[in-house]
């Protein structure tokens, strides 16, 4: 009885002789988790003619009065945010073809994206991500809940859980890896993804 007890013990422990015990999977750093979310939200909450209007103002800070909204004034806030975080790890390697502002749209696409994994490394984290590509059905679905709510999101505005579960339903996935850089105390992402062209 005593040798059956000890075996259930180690058994619901995880200890194995032959089999290690599996460590938790390391946290995704809070500034990294933040970024993803806000990237969604200006996914969902915006039409890519907008984001390429706001493109076009990011040297301003604040938005004209035609343009000006709870939505887009957020929206604005959230894409210069965003684009501040990204680092050119080798700017020689990526040349932009025309204006500037014309490439940054490049990096505001139409999708979702859903962390899988990450490997962090001291100051250096690859992120696995799930990329939805979010279609104008869904995002106008979004807009509208927005604007008829004024942005509560209290009320009936649908959180990132929701809106991930309604793409998830109708969308196939293109898997991305992200590289990140711990920068002064600030995690950056570097401009350039690695993206499985075979799923």
């Amino acid at each position: 009885m005593v040798a059956l007890a000890f075996l259930l013990f180690l058994a619901g422990s995880g200890w194995s002789k032959n089999r290690p015990v599996l460590q938790p999977s390391p946290s995704i750093p809070p500034q990294i988790a933040e970024f993803y979310e806000d990237y969604n939200f200006v996914a969902s909450f915006s039409t890519p003619s907008e984001r390429e209007e706001l493109i076009d103002l990011f040297a301003r800070e604040t938005l004209p009065d035609d343009l000006r909204s709870d939505r887009m004034n957020r929206v604005f806030r959230m894409m210069k945010e965003l684009y501040s975080r990204m680092v050119r790890i080798d700017p020689k390697m990526v040349i932009p073809v025309g204006p500037r502002t014309q490439y940054i749209k490049y990096f505001f696409l139409p999708e979702l994206l859903d962390i899988k994994k990450i490997d962090r490394s001291g100051e250096k984290a690859v992120v696995e991500v799930c990329a939805y590509s979010v279609g104008p059905e869904f995002v106008n679905r979004f807009i509208s809940e927005y604007e008829e709510n004024n942005g509560e999101e209290k009320k009936m505005i649908p959180t990132e859980d929701e809106r991930m579960g309604l793409v998830k339903r109708s969308v196939f996935p293109r898997t991305e890896f992200h590289i990140w850089l711990l920068q002064d105390g600030k995690w950056m992402r570097a401009e350039h993804k690695n993206i499985y062209i075979k799923q």
